[in-house]
């Protein structure tokens, strides 16, 4: 009896020792992406269960899509770890350490994810790491579009000049008033106009989505940052379009599941994915398959 009662508070140090180990490891940049695949979130004071079963998703899906293997997560994956452990209220480091790797990973990728969503609270939760890089995200969006060579671009990558010239002017236009903090929407929205305009003509010369294949990588998501931030009959107009995009392999998935969330957030008041902040109600399961098998997506 002794003995067994031995081996139990043996068994639950070790236990506790490799929940701690792993609470360690989230906090470190350098081994949160190990660490993520031993995580078992708990649900915390003020997380709904729906939210917490959501953001177990999450956490779930991320680790399907990489086949469990830390060397394939991506900027994306990390984004979306971020976004669980919003949503999860983990500790601050938890985040930090997350949002930090994402963002080394590759900082256009989550760059241009921040200039379409906003800042997902996390100027609030972690605004010594958060913050600079949102200032620098939107100094250099300037200073690449100040610097860059349309003619020396579009000969290097085998494109039609006159397009890319086109949508390097959307891009920077896209971003010139948004990326400043308060937004000056007076400004902001007549840009965001002409663009839809832009898109609209350009669509119907093109007849396809200006992606990958016809501007190059640096302007693949331009389009789809128009179209995210147009009303909703433009949204909707154009989904299909982005949907198919994406399976043709001219732009990521996370813009397309960022449209849909938006569209549904309008629509329906919810999303989907979670793309459009923790305080938006997240749909239930049976909506998520369908929309997830209707898109084609992971």
């Amino acid at each position: 009896m002794k003995k067994s009662f031995a081996c139990f508070v043996l068994l639950l140090a070790m236990v506790k020792c490799f929940s701690q180990n792993t609470t360690d490891q989230l906090a470190n940049e350098q081994t949160i992406g190990n660490a993520i695949f031993l995580f078992a979130p708990v649900q915390r004071e003020g997380v709904t269960e729906q939210r917490f079963h959501y953001a177990q998703q999450i956490i779930n899906d991320t680790k399907s899509a990489s086949k469990n293997n830390v060397q394939n997560l991506n900027a994306a994956d990390f984004w979306n770890i971020t976004t669980a452990f919003v949503i999860l209220k983990e500790p601050k480091s938890h985040i930090e350490a997350a949002f930090n790797k994402a963002i080394h990973s590759d900082a256009a990728t989550i760059c241009s994810y921040i200039k379409a969503m906003g800042t997902s609270n996390l100027d609030k939760l972690i605004p010594e790491s958060f913050l600079p890089f949102y200032s620098n995200c939107a100094q250099s969006s300037t200073a690449e579009s100040s610097n860059f060579n349309v003619a020396n671009y579009a000969e290097n990558n085998k494109l039609n000049p006159d397009l890319v010239s086109i949508i390097s002017m959307i891009q920077l236009n896209d971003s010139k008033f948004r990326m400043t903090k308060p937004v000056d929407w007076t400004k902001q929205k007549p840009l965001d106009e002409r663009n839809q305009q832009l898109i609209d003509s350009l669509f119907n010369v093109y007849q396809t989505y200006i992606g990958r294949q016809l501007v190059g990588k640096q302007f693949e998501a331009t389009m789809w940052l128009v179209v995210q931030h147009s009303p909703l009959e433009m949204m909707e107009k154009y989904l299909s379009v982005v949907a198919t995009a994406v399976n043709q392999k001219q732009l990521d998935q996370v813009p397309l599941k960022m449209l849909v969330d938006r569209i549904y957030w309008l629509k329906y008041d919810y999303q989907i994915f979670g793309s459009q902040g923790s305080q938006i109600r997240v749909a239930d399961d049976k909506t998520r398959e369908e929309v997830i098998k209707r898109y084609n997506l992971n």
